[in-house]
């Protein structure tokens, strides 16, 4: 193991962290971190749209219309 973090001070979640830091180590060859989506890329457009919702809601009040695609007529 390269990078070992020493804690001093041990509470009731330092086993817990122990396990997830040893399994994420053991397998993060299988895992291949690189390969994942970059997050803040779905944060970004989770953003967008949350503030076009938001948008759309202030300015038609009630007579919102169809943001999700399933309108009513």
């Amino acid at each position: 193991m390269k990078n070992k973090v020493v804690i001093k001070d041990r509470d009731e979640w330092s086993a817990l962290a122990d396990f997830i830091g040893n399994i994420i180590a053991k397998y993060a060859d299988v895992i291949d971190f690189d390969s994942l989506p970059d997050p803040d890329v779905y944060l970004q457009k989770r953003y967008v749209y949350e503030s076009y919702k938001t948008y759309m809601r202030l300015r038609y009040g009630s007579k919102l219309p169809c943001i999700e695609g399933k309108g009513k007529k």
